[in-house]
């Protein structure tokens, strides 16, 4: 009360203003976007609605379609509404998370997305996983860490988020000497931000990323392309990665095929967090891999390993 008082006597300087909240100020612009969004999907054509005259030749129907006046863009006014609101949904997380709050306006932005680009794009933003804990294990090592993550849209920004707390396995020493295993990576306290914007960029990840269905009963990953059908390609959506027991997961290995290392991401200007939660260790580790497999895993990795995989 008298730090107020000292103030407006101009004894003491006035406090700095505070700048509005941005998911609180999106909020009535957001509301007015869904309720446009609903608006139109409710003026969609049915597909049955074809032209009166379809000609088989090519010829002809382009002659027909030439000739026909093209209707004016109806998705003009709502594609800038868009437009207005994408640069703040991409640069805070709590305007994304309001918008998928909102009820109806992620479905309304879906019906939409084959018949507007705007929506589209809107549409997928939406499908991003922020906030999200993603487990990734490393099933020839038994090593694994649990990674909060925002921001990241596509495989490809998972691949250099994992650069660091899980490296590939180095090889073995020559010499007779042992393959050292494990990862002495402490986890991170905070989110610090990566530059991932406009692709993968340096100290690109060297795995092989694996849906948690390619994991083989002796706890293994295939080796070589034996289990390209559960690859996860760095331009899938982020999306694509499963959810175990609420948690989406990941399986890894040295990769067969290294992806180029400057894969378009789907959003380059959203700014990529993340935060490594916890290390596992080999006995965690073997436990995740024996729910996935259904039946018990050895903490060590099998000496026939890699024979195993192969038959498979």
């Amino acid at each position: 009360m008298l730090a107020e008082i000292f103030r407006r006597s101009g004894l003491l300087p006035a406090e700095p203003a505070r700048a509005p909240d941005p998911a609180f100020a999106a909020r009535p612009r957001l509301i007015l976007l869904r309720d446009a969004l609903a608006r139109a999907a409710k003026q969609l054509r049915s597909r049955w609605n074809e032209p009166a005259v379809f000609f088989f030749d090519p010829k002809r129907q382009a002659e027909l379609e030439a000739a026909r006046a093209k209707p004016p863009d109806r998705f003009a006014g709502l594609a800038d509404l868009i437009a207005t609101e994408m640069p703040t949904l991409l640069a805070h997380v709590e305007v994304r998370r309001v918008a998928r709050a909102l009820d109806g306006f992620s479905a309304a932005a879906v019906a939409l997305a084959s018949h507007c680009l705007a929506a589209n794009d809107l549409a997928d933003l939406l499908t991003v996983p922020d906030d999200e804990v993603f487990l990734a294990l490393t099933p020839h090592t038994r090593t694994g860490v649990r990674l909060h993550v925002r921001g990241a849209a596509s495989v490809a920004q998972l691949h250099r988020l994992l650069a660091e707390p899980l490296p590939p396995a180095p090889s073995p020493k020559k010499g007779g000497g042992e393959e050292q295993t494990g990862n002495a990576s402490a986890p991170r306290s905070g989110f610090s931000p990566s530059l991932l914007r406009g692709g993968v960029g340096e100290g690109f990840c060297a795995l092989q990323l694996f849906a948690p269905a390619a994991l083989l009963p002796d706890g293994t990953l295939p080796a070589g392309f034996a289990g390209c059908g559960r690859w996860l390609w760095p331009t899938q959506p982020l999306a694509m990665v499963p959810r175990v027991n609420g948690e989406r997961v990941v399986l890894a290995a040295p990769s067969v095929v290294r992806p180029a290392p400057d894969a378009e991401v789907r959003f380059p200007t959203m700014a990529v967090e993340s935060e490594v939660i916890q290390t596992l260790n080999p006995f965690q580790v073997a436990e995740v891999l024996s729910r996935l497999a259904g039946r018990t895993v050895p903490v060590a990795v099998p000496a026939d390993a890699q024979t195993v995989a192969r038959a498979a």
